[in-house]
């Protein structure tokens, strides 16, 4: 397999294919990895590192680092894009003006994500248009949030396949041992079918060790007698898993992933309280020591695992993740099963990103979704019977609309789209002061397409 690695500096990426070596040599054996990264001595970095860990000796496959975008895609069978859209002080303070006007800030589904989304929605639209041409059979993964509006748009807008996959994959194999065996920790033995939107989707149906969840183990466990596991270490903790109990007691449902840009939309109060609570810890905000700060510790990192990166023996190898998050595997990771399937080595159940395509019923075919799937190779199976739980229906609706419209204005460059996109949000809806917050949000983020930024005059 030859895979290309767009963003190919980023730190998340050695633990992640340390992991493949390990658990899945054949993936890249006689293979290929190209890791492009405009900062050309970050991909380097990794690069080295790549080539220097133990697992590599089963792999030996080729490694590439470039800047050349035609070089790395061309002939290529994955290409995998990772990137940070973020910017000090931009983010802090719209977090701050999101929570004044009521809303939860994030990088996916949200206000503020919405706004992100126009600094990388043109980049990605070029390298799906150049895979067009260099690599059209090439599957597209895309975990630079927000991952729907990107995938929404690569799949309707473009010849090539994306999947929008999600970091939160694996939530709830954490947050349902904590919810009802009162375990801090990862445990695989969850297997669900979930649909919604990225963030906030349902689980519809499962099991846990072959019990299944919604006739007969939830029953059993989330009862009247149920108790909160000891959530001192992490207080934020306690909020979430008394939601959940709540969620299930109430609507007989679960969500699949926790995120509190999703959850805040059916567990308002708790989450709120949290951002409030973040950001009074921040309290006083200056803009210029924030955006300082910022510079220093990310080229600190950097700098930092570059200089590891020519040192290799020195490193770690051996430490679990949990110790060693720079230089450990990541046997958790989404793509992980992705690449063991397309790879051809087995079926892979996940939950990913991607237009509706008829997949959930009542959402119109192009919808920005999220909704379980079996890959094998180039094939990607839908479950069957998938929806979203009554009591939802018009919330995922919304958001969903929402998220496929700034897809469509990302695509076509269009700013009545992206504004409509705003009116078409669910939270707030009719408060006096919604397009107030829009408009100072314009105001901040002033680096993004001034095509685009005419939306601000077109909200209704």
């Amino acid at each position: 397999m030859k895979a290309t690695f767009i963003g190919g500096g980023s730190l998340r990426l050695l633990p992640i294919l340390r992991a493949v070596f390990q658990t899945e040599p054949e993936v890249f054996r006689n293979g290929e990895i190209r890791l492009a990264d405009r900062q050309l001595e970050r991909a380097e970095a990794v690069g080295r590192l790549l080539t220097a860990c133990p697992e590599y000796q089963k792999v030996s496959c080729r490694i590439v680092c470039t800047e050349n975008l035609d070089e790395a895609l061309k002939d290529t069978d994955i290409l995998y894009v990772t990137m940070g859209a973020t910017r000090e002080p931009v983010e802090t303070q719209a977090k701050f003006l999101a929570y004044e006007y009521g809303y939860f800030s994030s990088d996916q589904l949200s206000v503020n994500g919405a706004f992100l989304s126009l600094r990388l929605g043109g980049f990605i639209l070029e390298l799906a248009r150049k895979l067009e041409s260099l690599s059209p059979k090439a599957l597209m993964l895309i975990f630079a949030n927000p991952v729907a509006v990107y995938s929404n748009m690569v799949n309707l807008h473009t010849k090539i396949r994306a999947l929008g996959i999600c970091g939160g994959f694996n939530n709830h194999r954490w947050d349902l041992t904590r919810l009802c065996l009162g375990k801090n920790e990862f445990d695989p033995g969850w297997d669900v079918v979930a649909a919604g939107v990225n963030h906030l989707s349902f689980i519809l149906r499962g099991d846990y060790k072959g019990e299944d969840l919604y006739s007969s183990f939830l029953p059993r466990i989330l009862n009247d007698t149920w108790k909160c596991m000891d959530c001192r270490e992490i207080p934020e903790l306690k909020f979430v898993l008394e939601d959940l109990y709540r969620l299930y007691r109430t609507y007989k449902t679960l969500v699949f992933s926790t995120e509190g840009d999703g959850f805040s939309h059916v567990a308002y109060g708790d989450v709120m309280l949290s951002m409030k609570r973040y950001l009074d810890r921040i309290t006083p905000f200056d803009p210029e020591l924030t955006r300082l700060r910022k510079q220093t510790e990310v080229e600190k990192r950097f700098s930092d695992f570059i200089a590891i990166s020519k040192t290799p023996e020195k490193v770690p190898w051996e430490l679990p993740l949990s110790k060693n998050p720079l230089f450990g595997m990541n046997f958790l990771d989404i793509t992980i099963p992705i690449l063991r399937a397309v790879s051809g080595i087995e079926k892979q159940r996940i939950v990913a990103s991607r237009p509706n395509f008829g997949v959930i019923a009542g959402l119109p075919e192009n919808a920005a979704a999220e909704y379980t799937i079996d890959l094998f190779k180039d094939v990607v199976t839908p479950v069957e019977n998938q929806y979203v739980p009554h009591p939802f229906e018009g919330l995922i609706a919304s958001l969903a609309e929402f998220q496929t419209l700034l897809a469509d204005a990302l695509a076509e460059h269009d700013p009545q789209l992206f504004a409509a996109a705003f009116d078409a949000y669910p939270v707030n809806r009719f408060h006096p002061e919604r397009k107030e917050f829009f408009r100072k949000m314009f105001d901040l983020y002033t680096d993004v397409d001034p095509v685009m930024r005419e939306a601000q005059n077109m909200i209704f």
